[in-house]
């Protein structure tokens, strides 16, 4: 289920709370205004906000994005602890 920008801000002022301040991250964060058809001269046709909280609730559920970060976090990881 997709968040609000509230409840992000939250989870993400817990995570500062048990990390800290510094602590690295990389993050993805797509928003209603990344919701969008093309009209026919390439512009971006905003849809209305009930129909942008349903296509981000329903790509939350998606495991494929997941699973493809979590490769190139191992990958990474490999690359920088290789001797």
């Amino acid at each position: 289920m997709a968040r609000t920008l509230q409840q992000l801000k939250e989870s993400v002022d817990r995570l500062i709370e048990q990390q800290g301040k510094d602590a690295p991250v990389a993050a993805y964060i797509f928003t209603n205004e990344d919701v969008f058809n093309l009209n026919e001269d390439g512009n971006p046709q905003y849809v209305p906000i009930e129909i942008a909280e349903k296509v981000l609730n329903n790509v939350d559920e998606y495991d494929y994005p997941y699973e493809v970060i979590f490769d190139c976090i191992q990958q990474e990881l490999e690359s920088v602890t290789v001797n």
